[in-house]
C-alpha cells in the first residue's frame, strides 16, 4: 500500500506586514474573498482595506513603516519589495478614498521609495511622516 500526501503550494504570497490596530468595521478583500480585519492579521501585496463610518485600522509593513488608514477609506498595497537586509526596497500603495497617514521608515536609499498613488496624484518619500487624501465627492478646502 501506497499512501501519497500532496500539500498544495501558493506561489507569490508574501508577507508584507501585519495589521498592528483595528477600530470598528474594517474588512480586507483578498483573492475576491472580503473578512473582517483583526490584530495580527497578515497582510499581503495585492490587499485592499475598507474602513466604514468612525473606523480606522493601523498596517505596520516588514521594513517598519506603518500605514493609519482613516474612517470611510479604500486602499490597497500595491506593492512591498525588500533587500536582502530587509530594508525597503519599494512600496507603492493605491489610495481609493479617504485619508491615509504614512508613517515611512527612514531608507538609506537615495532616491524616494514609498509611494501612495490616488487617481490624480503621486506623493513619494524615503523617510518622515505624512498624509494624503482623496475624495470624489467633495473637493478639498480652498479648492476653487
Amino acid at each position: 500500500m501506497v499512501l501519497l500526501v500532496s500539500a498544495p503550494r501558493v506561489w507569490g504570497l508574501t508577507t508584507a506586514g501585519a495589521v498592528s490596530a483595528v477600530n470598528g468595521s474594517v474588512s480586507i478583500e483578498r483573492a475576491g474573498r472580503s473578512v473582517p480585519a483583526v490584530d495580527g492579521t497578515p497582510v499581503q501585496v495585492g490587499d485592499k482595506f475598507t474602513t466604514g463610518p468612525n473606523s480606522r485600522i493601523t498596517i505596520k509593513l516588514s521594513d517598519g513603516s506603518q500605514l493609519e488608514l482613516n474612517d470611510s477609506s479604500a486602499l490597497v498595497l500595491t506593492e512591498d519589495n525588500l533587500n536582502p537586509d530587509g530594508s525597503r526596497a519599494s512600496t507603492k500603495v493605491t489610495l481609493l478614498t479617504g485619508l491615509v497617514r504614512s508613517l515611512v521608515h527612514f531608507s538609506p536609499s537615495g532616491t524616494p521609495n514609498f509611494e501612495v498613488h490616488t487617481p490624480n496624484a503621486v506623493a513619494s518619500a524615503r523617510g518622515t511622516l505624512f498624509e494624503v487624501s482623496y475624495q470624489t465627492t467633495v473637493p478639498p478646502a480652498g479648492t476653487p
